[in-house]
């Protein structure tokens, strides 16, 4: 049986603003097994990127953020540690690969200052052993002349040497889990390929949980066992990557899978978009929030919230009052 590293319980987060209390994330729950990679996917704006530094306690909590739920981290409550604590576990325990290196990386400081901060502070190794220790990292992401890389600074390095740099940086202490919040924003294509490698061959190497937070379902496709799609602040549909692309129960997954372009074949001629945008956080419709998008929405679905339910399939949730319907019609065309 798998081993649970990461399990979240009903998390909400809400914001402070000059509106009111906003919430972001509300009510998401999902579990990452040790050395597994879980795809996060959904359109920009529909929470994953505050999911993600959630589990890190990353919002100022005294003035802008609040959390509720449970993150369990190897047993601990995560939520329910002083800030101390929660100190230790970033960037040692649980590492994170921001979006956007350039502006990620810290420019005044070179390179190698900024792969051996967590190791000084969290293994206690002295200047000249985690200088060694940085250039054995650089090595191991792919960065040619590492002896020479470390002490240059972020705008002296092209767009996919920053991007493996942030790698090195999340991995210097070895984590057990990397979460990879779009690590491949702004990169040409080929770079996008290299880096995608690059986090799996460590994910295998280490054996480490991974979250992978992307748009691009291809990537989900090749390189994740199990994903969680969401939509406006919550988790509607999680399964394994082969029922998630076979089978899709929800909606909105299914329009997501359908906009992906095709070359050949009935859609290659028109690519399919699903109608509207995701709403503002101040403008979160009642009952199923997918419902003023969705072609198969009823009066129901407009009125009451779905719950995150087990279709009866093994580790498969749908978020949908209409799946067994919709499911039989697919399958009956």
């Amino acid at each position: 049986m798998s081993e649970k590293i990461l399990e979240i319980e009903n998390l909400s987060t809400s914001f402070k603003t000059e509106r009111g209390v906003m919430k972001a994330v509300d009510g998401v729950s999902f579990y990452v097994n040790k050395g597994e990679v879980l795809g996060l996917v959904g359109e920009s704006g529909c929470g994953k990127s505050v999911t993600s530094q959630s589990i890190l306690r990353l919002y100022d909590e005294k003035y802008l953020a609040s959390y509720e739920g449970e993150i369990r981290f190897n047993g601990k409550d995560l939520l329910a540690l002083p800030e101390r604590e929660m100190r230790r576990i970033r960037g040692h325990e649980i590492s994170m690969i921001f979006q956007d290196a350039l502006s990620s990386l810290n420019p005044v400081f070179t390179v190698g200052d900024q792969i051996t901060e967590p190791l000084r502070i969290h293994q206690k190794l002295s200047k000249s052993a985690a200088r060694s220790r940085a250039i054995e990292i650089l090595s191991l992401v792919g960065i040619p002349s590492p002896e020479k890389r470390i002490d240059q600074y972020p705008h002296e390095l092209s767009g996919g040497m920053r991007q493996r740099v942030m790698i090195a940086i999340a991995l210097a202490c070895r984590p057990k889990l990397l979460i990879a919040d779009e690590p491949t924003t702004a990169l040409d294509v080929t770079i996008q390929a290299q880096i995608i490698d690059l986090i799996m061959s460590l994910n295998k190497k280490f054996d480490m949980g991974v979250i992978l937070i992307t748009h691009d379902l291809a990537v989900v496709a090749e390189t994740c066992s199990r994903v969680a799609v969401m939509y406006l602040g919550q988790i509607v549909e999680e399964a394994d990557v082969c029922r998630i692309f076979d089978a899709p129960r929800h909606p909105y997954t299914r329009g997501l899978i359908n906009s992906i372009p095709r070359m050949s074949g009935e859609r290659a001629k028109r690519l399919y978009m699903i109608p509207g945008t995701v709403p503002l956080l101040n403008q979160i419709p009642d009952g199923c929030r997918f419902a003023p998008r969705c072609p198969y929405a009823t009066e129901s679905c407009r009125t009451a919230m779905p719950e995150l339910t087990e279709t009866g399939e093994p580790g498969h949730r749908v978020r949908c009052f209409r799946y067994r319907e919709l499911t039989e019609e697919v399958s009956g065309a």
